[in-house]
């Protein structure tokens, strides 16, 4: 009987290798957060209208459109984690769930092989069922 184009344990090192970059997100945006941060502080004062020096209380246009950048990106770089771990979830209740299905249809196909009657299976399946 051919099987599931699928490795369970395949998934299982690429779920827990996607776990193991997740766990170092925390310490990326933070060093995101401070980078941007950085670069505000370092990009100078040039104002609006092309003057250049010291303006006191003003961040210059550099700083201003990488405060933009971030407020515009901020809801996407906080959901990354959230789409990272319901697409992970769903590799692994896939995986189980061709499981599930490889081990019904093993069981069936054995069963009208040897033409045996099959106790009943797991998940609500029948050994009746045709």
């Amino acid at each position: 009987m051919k099987g599931w184009d699928i490795s369970p344990p395949g998934v299982a090192t690429v779920v827990s290798n996607v776990g193991t970059v997740m766990s170092a997100m925390e310490g990326i945006v933070e060093a995101y957060s401070g980078d941007v941060q950085g670069a505000a502080t370092s990009a100078g004062t040039l104002a609006p209208g092309g003057a250049a020096g010291e303006h006191k209380g003003q961040a210059g246009l550099v700083a201003a459109a990488l405060a933009e950048f971030v407020e515009g990106t901020a809801n996407e770089l906080m959901s990354i984690g959230v789409r990272v771990g319901k697409s992970a979830n769903g590799a692994v209740e896939a995986t189980m769930a061709y499981q599930a299905g490889d081990i019904e249809m093993a069981a069936e196909t054995q069963h009208r092989a040897a033409g045996a009657v099959l106790p009943d299976m797991p998940n609500g399946w029948k050994a009746d069922r045709q």
